[in-house]
């Protein structure tokens, strides 16, 4: 019901201005210009990337159990999609019942799914080794992820113990926070000492789900739970530890992480430059390069909403990804700081490879 429902939510709010890919195309992140200009001017964000690996076949059969069910009209034409009353009616009541509110896809969407998988592993291992346990398989296979691990257990191996101890009593309220079933799902993913934890298909089978509903309320609940330890660092010292090495500061040169530092303390660009006896050029590439990498990036900061769109909408105008021609496409005073940063900050550079893209 949760992924139908946001779905449902989606090719509303979209309504027949856009096709019916267009939902999906946000559901799983894709990055291009139209999907990244729709989640803004349709206020989507939230929603952006929440199921990366959503199944076109798997999206396709919930539009038509949609359709069956009187929800949606479908126009084979225009390909097309208008909700019915009778649509409308059902969203309004179940819409109370959905945690739409812990979505921040836009924010979270790698960054969550980094910090789950981290998470994993780490319990697992940490639970394993604790119990003396050494011969274990992981329940992923991902190396970066391993390393991770590895470095955290070469940290720690002598306080195992106390850490899983703290680790508990960090998660506890985290867990409170959410409801019980919630929380419960959350649990059962994990791994510990001589128990692994539910597969997809499992979860789906012993909570009366579908594997997509699961999925993407485990993505709801990262989400929630990375804003929950970002809002109170203090709180969270080794989840946040979590987050931060996620947030691959260590790929920043060391000038952009000093200047990262100071932007931590509240200084300006033009105060950072005066301390570090820098260009505020060169600030502000920091910036940029900072964007990149930190997942909670004040964009908004240095670049107001209606640059934003103007930037957007300049974007979708340019027949090229080179920084000239959409700056002289811009309208409002936006400069070139701003557009970089802005492409920085939604993902871009994966899109066009570089950044610095000035000729």
């Amino acid at each position: 019901m949760l992924l139908k429902g946001i779905v449902l939510l989606c090719c509303k709010t979209l309504s027949v201005e856009r096709t019916e890919s267009a939902t999906f195309h946000i559901l799983t992140g894709k990055k291009s210009v139209q999907t990244v200009q729709d989640i803004h001017l349709y206020q989507l964000t939230k929603y952006y990337g929440v199921h990366r690996k959503l199944e076109r076949t798997v999206y396709d059969r919930i539009l038509k159990e949609l359709h069956e069910e009187g929800f949606i009209i479908r126009d084979h034409t225009s390909l097309t999609l208008e909700l019915t009353n009778q649509g409308e009616a059902w969203l309004q009541e179940i819409k109370e019942q959905l945690p739409l509110h812990y979505f921040n896809g836009l924010k979270f969407k790698s960054s969550a799914v980094l910090f789950l998988e981290r998470l994993i592993l780490l319990v697992q291992t940490f639970s394993n080794v604790g119990m003396n346990h050494f011969s274990f398989i992981p329940v992923l296979d991902n190396p970066l992820v391993e390393n991770w691990v590895k470095e955290q257990y070469r940290l720690n191996k002598e306080r195992i113990s106390i850490y899983l101890n703290d680790l508990h009593s960090e998660l506890l309220p985290l867990l409170q926070s959410i409801k019980g079933k919630e929380a419960s799902i959350f649990v059962d993913r994990l791994s510990g000492h001589q128990y692994y934890g539910m597969s997809w298909e499992q979860l789906a089978k012993n909570y009366d789900m579908t594997i997509e509903d699961v999925q993407i309320l485990l993505t709801g609940i990262s989400h929630k739970m990375v804003h929950q330890i970002l809002e109170n660092k203090a709180s969270f010292p080794l989840l946040y530890q979590v987050i931060e090495e996620g947030n691959n500061k260590r790929l920043m040169t060391e000038s952009a992480y000093k200047t990262y530092q100071l932007l931590e303390k509240d200084y300006s660009i033009e105060n950072i430059a005066l301390v570090r006896n820098l260009r505020i050029n060169t600030i502000q590439d920091h910036l940029v390069e900072i964007a990149l990498y930190q997942m909670d990036f004040p964009i908004e900061r240095y670049v107001p909403s209606d640059i934003q769109k103007d930037i957007l909408a300049a974007i979708e105008k340019a027949s090229s990804n080179k920084l000239k021609e959409i700056k002289g496409l811009t309208e409002l005073d936006t400069t070139y700081f701003q557009i970089r940063l802005f492409m920085a900050g939604i993902d871009y550079v994966e899109q066009t490879g570089d950044i610095n893209v000035y000729n």
